[in-house]
């Protein structure tokens, strides 16, 4: 019955999220207003954590459920990834390739960043096997 109440608390900040942003002049997408709703419920420590713990592990543990519509929805059109699944294999590898690469640039400068700002640049040569 916990675990009810507290998805019932999750689904009206759900709600709450939704009307909010239909009443917005701009789109703006309510699940995230109900998160930004939720955060600040947190932050002003009128909704503790510990109070919807056990319905975020609920929902973590079956989270496998809420990816069944888009996988139907990906058998459903099954033929038509079957005239394109080259393209489609080609676009992911380049895609994650390309994120790789991102990401470990980004990575890569952050550092850099973060060694200038501190003064504490590695010294050439060390961290290198020899």
């Amino acid at each position: 019955m916990k675990i009810l109440l507290q998805l019932a608390f999750v689904c009206a900040i759900c709600i709450a999220g939704n009307a909010v942003s239909s009443i917005l002049p701009f789109a703006f997408p309510g699940s995230i207003i109900a998160m930004l709703l939720l955060f600040a419920l947190f932050c002003l420590r009128l909704v503790k954590v510990e109070q919807l713990n056990p319905s975020g592990k609920w929902l973590q543990n079956n989270m496998a459920f809420f990816f069944l519509p888009a996988n139907l929805m990906i058998i459903e059109e099954l033929g038509l990834i079957s005239q394109v699944w080259l393209q489609l294999l080609l676009i992911s590898v380049v895609s994650t390739i390309v994120t790789f690469a991102v990401a470990a640039g980004a990575a890569t400068l952050a550092a850099h960043i973060q060694s200038r700002l501190l003064h504490t640049a590695v010294p050439a040569g060390e961290g290198e096997d020899e």
